[in-house]
Parts: C-alpha cells; sequence; structure tokens
C-alpha cells in the first residue's frame, strides 16, 4: 500500500515539525532485557532518533533481521519527517510484532543504568508508532500530529494529492486499530503546529493501549447451554474468563496463559481472588485446577454475592498468591468496557435469579 502511494504520488510529502538541518533518522539495536538481565532470550530494544528519511525503513529492515523470536521493544524520539516512510516503519514493527515506545533508551554504560527517558514523537513518527502492536507514552513524553506538506511547496493538483494521501493514512490508522478521529485531528491542525494530544484522547482513539489489546465479551452456545465467556490479550498473554448457569449454580472458568509452569502450578497450594476493578475478593479452593497446553484452567463456583460484584465491576480476573497477604503470582484480568458492560450485567443477572 505504502509504495503504490508513493508511485501515485510521486513527490515527497512530509510531516515533520523539526528544521530542514535535522540529522538522518539513526537505528540503535541492543539486546537487552527491561530488568537489565541479559540471556539468550532477552527481548530487543531498538531506539530510532531523528527525522525520519526516505532510507529509515531499510535501516529499519536491517535492524529487524537481526532480532530472534524473543521480541522487540522500539524507543521513538523523532520529530517527523518523510510521510510515506513513516507508515512505511510501521508495518515493519507491526510485521514482527514489536511494542513501541515514545521516549528515549539508554543503555547501560560504567556505573549508568539501563532506562528510558522522556521523548517526542511527531507528525510522520506519529503513524510510525501505531505500528507497535502493544503501544506506550510514557511519562513526561509527547505525542503530537499536524496536517501534511510537500516538502518542494505548494504546486499545482495538491488537491488531488491532497485526497489520495488522506484516504492512504486513514486505511493505515484503520489497519493499525486506531480510531479515525486521529486523522480528523491531523487534518484539522495547521501545517506549522504541532497538536499535543493529552493522555485520555490517545487512550480513547486507542492511539496508546498500555499493553492491553480491547476486551472481547460474547454470549456462546454449546450443548450444555449458554455461557457468557471475556477475552482479553496482553503484552504478558492471553487472559479468558467464562461464566456458565448450571442448574441452581452460577459457574465461573478462568483461562490463565503460563506456558511451562502450568503444570507444576496446578499441584501447588493456591490462595485464590477475585480481581475486581481496583480490589479484590476472596475465593474458596477451586472444584478443578488443570494444566493444558501451557494454560492454567481453574474452576470455581460462585456465591450470589460473588456474582453480584461481578456483574458491577469494569473488570474481573483472577489471582493466585502463596497467602491471602502475599503479591499475586498468577494473575490476569479482563477489562469489561461500556459496550459490553450491559451483555455482562444481564447475563450475570439472569443466573441469579434461577439461584435457590
Amino acid at each position: 500500500m505504502i509504495s503504490m502511494l508513493r508511485n501515485l504520488v510521486g513527490v515527497s510529502i512530509f510531516l515533520c515539525a523539526a528544521s530542514a538541518s535535522a540529522a538522518a533518522m539513526t537505528v540503535h539495536l541492543d539486546q537487552a532485557e527491561r530488568t537489565g538481565a541479559g540471556g539468550p532470550d532477552a527481548r530487543w530494544i531498538m531506539s530510532l532518533a531523528g527525522e525520519i528519511d526516505a532510507a529509515a525503513p531499510a535501516r529499519v529492515t536491517a535492524a529487524l533481521a537481526r532480532t530472534g523470536p524473543a521480541g522487540v521493544e522500539v524507543y521513538l524520539d523523532s520529530t517527523g519527517g518523510d510521510l510515506l516512510a513513516g507508515m512505511e516503519i510501521g508495518q515493519l514493527l507491526r510485521q514482527a510484532r514489536a511494542n513501541t515506545h515514545v521516549g528515549r533508551y539508554m543503555t547501560a554504560r560504567n556505573d549508568q543504568i539501563a532506562g528510558a527517558g522522556p521523548g517526542v514523537c511527531y507528525s510522520a513518527c506519529s503513524l510510525a508508532f501505531l505500528g507497535g502492536v502493544y503501544r506506550y507514552v510514557g511519562a513526561g513524553s509527547q505525542y503530537g500530529v499536524h496536517r501534511v506538506s510537500r516538502a518542494s511547496g505548494p504546486a499545482a493538483g495538491d488537491l488531488d494529492t491532497g485526497q489520495i494521501v488522506s484516504a492512504g493514512i486513514a486505511r493505515y490508522i484503520r489497519g493499525m486499530g486506531v480510531g479515525q478521529g486521529l486523522l480528523d485531528l491531523l487534518v484539522q491542525q495547521g501545517e506549522h503546529g504541532i497538536y499535543l494530544l493529552s493522555e485520555a484522547e490517545m487512550k480513547a482513539l486507542n492511539v496508546v493501549n498500555n499493553g492491553r489489546q480491547p476486551a472481547d465479551w460474547s454470549v456462546e452456545i454449546t450443548d450444555g447451554g449458554e455461557f457468557l465467556r471475556g477475552m482479553q490479550d496482553t503484552e504478558y498473554g492471553r487472559g479468558k474468563i467464562a461464566f456458565l448457569c448450571d442448574q441452581n449454580k452460577i459457574l465461573m472458568f478462568t483461562f490463565d496463559q503460563v506456558g511451562d509452569k502450568a503444570a507444576s502450578l496446578a499441584t501447588g497450594s493456591w490462595v485464590h481472588s477475585l480481581l475486581l476493578d481496583d480490589g479484590t475478593m476472596a475465593l474458596p479452593d477451586p472444584d478443578s485446577m488443570v494444566a493444558d497446553n501451557g494454560e492454567l484452567q481453574t474452576f470455581f463456583t460462585l456465591t450470589a454475592e460473588q456474582a453480584g460484584r461481578i456483574a458491577a465491576s469494569r473488570s474481573v480476573g483472577h489471582a493466585m498468591r502463596a497467602a491471602r497477604d502475599a503479591p499475586a503470582f498468577v494473575s490476569f484480568k479482563v477489562e469489561i468496557p461500556a459496550a459490553a458492560a450491559q451483555k455482562v450485567r444481564a447475563f450475570i443477572n439472569h443466573c441469579m435469579a434461577a439461584l435457590p
């Protein structure tokens, strides 16, 4: 799609708040976990800094070729540059299943500890950033957009070119799972000003997801009847929870991806809790807990009080601890967005109405 746009437009389209003398984008790659510990399975850290030039996607491609299955955390600090190159970088990052951060990553040197500091991501960089599967804008960092302009200044046919480019940006934003309201902000802002999105705007448009994809809630039908299923993918795996009305009982099933720890966890002695919004509620011992292909499957019978609290919550999950006051050893949470809240309440309330 990007190469077709470049052929159709035939000119350099810039989204940049930098001066003409800004340095071309540098691509730096390190292998280091966030904890600072190394190892063969450590995630790669890629730093993209400076103006996005037309050759930047080729440098990013070369860097990505060095990474393996462990994954890539990409830190962007750029005032913009070539629009189409920015979108091409975004597509490359999405294909690599990379995560993106606005900021500058500092590698460990001498007594200095590795870590991220504030950065900016404006204009063309704002589109490259959307390629991350999980996207973060850290404290002190800025994410901003503004209208497209030609590198060579106004020319005949700019209206047609603008329409083609806008359509391409709209398709790109939609493909990245981001709200089309971002394009509205981009178009409304002038060529020379930057519109800085607030944290609330970035969350509402799904520009940032802070490690959590949107939750999915559905009512499924099986031979045993209807059940309510909630599922949410996060940076750390998929959490899944289901509820079933079974005669005079409300059953809850939790499914947590824990990998090769599943078998040992299933035989351990644990204290279980419901995670409800920002609080917890004690659960009894599960009716059963089994491991299946790296997934820990736990089954509980709920009380009416527990079911009622779930129906009134904005998120629900399951935590396992070594003791009641210990930190959670294994946990996940599935959000209940406003669009799904009525479905969840109706199903749980229907189950509760059948209780003796």
